[in-house]
């Protein structure tokens, strides 16, 4: 397990750490977030609701799993308020799947990524729609695309702060002279 936390590490991210798949906080209500009050990702791709399997699936699912490495960067949320954000969003999708890969390569088979924010948004934001859900043809980025954090029904402000993380929930009123700082971040299941 150190040499996942070291792959992470080595990618950039502020930090990675193994946990129990016990202490991933699932709450029914985040997906309907998407919904209301409204994410721009919401039902334009196949990794974000209503195309997920969301809380009760993923509930179960996280009981196959031995670990979790939860994964963060740190980021100025001007860079979150601003253009950049979408760009980070790709990040963790990209460092997600990256991790998925090097953990599958590595002895642990059935690893599945899962990443913040919309792949829609952040991979494919200059193509009007997503391949998968609009005419059945493959995805334009299967080796980035990982499904939504949210559409899982993850909590993660409450995982962050399990995890001794301090983050301040970063959104459009938010002042960047009081809160310089943000956070993106993702997940990988370890089998």
């Amino acid at each position: 397990m150190d040499k996942m936390i070291e792959f992470a590490l080595n990618l950039g991210v502020g930090d990675a750490r193994i946990i129990s798949p016990d202490l991933i906080p699932v709450d029914d209500k985040f997906p309907g977030f998407c919904r209301e009050p409204g994410c721009p990702g919401f039902n334009r791709s196949m990794s974000c609701p209503p195309n997920v399997e969301g809380p009760e699936w993923f509930r179960a699912e996280i009981k196959k799993y031995e670990s979790v490495l939860v994964f963060k960067y740190d980021v100025p949320s001007t860079s979150l308020l601003g253009n950049e954000r979408m760009d980070l969003m790709g990040l963790i999708h990209e460092t997600a799947a990256a991790i998925e890969t090097f953990a599958r390569k590595n002895g642990c088979e059935k690893a599945r990524g899962f990443a913040g924010g919309s792949c829609k948004e952040s991979l494919c934001r200059d193509h009007l729609e997503c391949r998968v859900l609009h005419g059945n043809r493959d995805c334009r980025n299967p080796g980035k695309a990982r499904q939504s954090m949210s559409g899982m029904g993850v909590n993660f402000l409450e995982l962050t702060r399990a995890m001794g993380w301090e983050m301040e929930v970063i959104a459009k009123e938010t002042d960047p002279g009081a809160v310089p700082m943000g956070m993106v971040a993702g997940m990988v299941l370890l089998k």
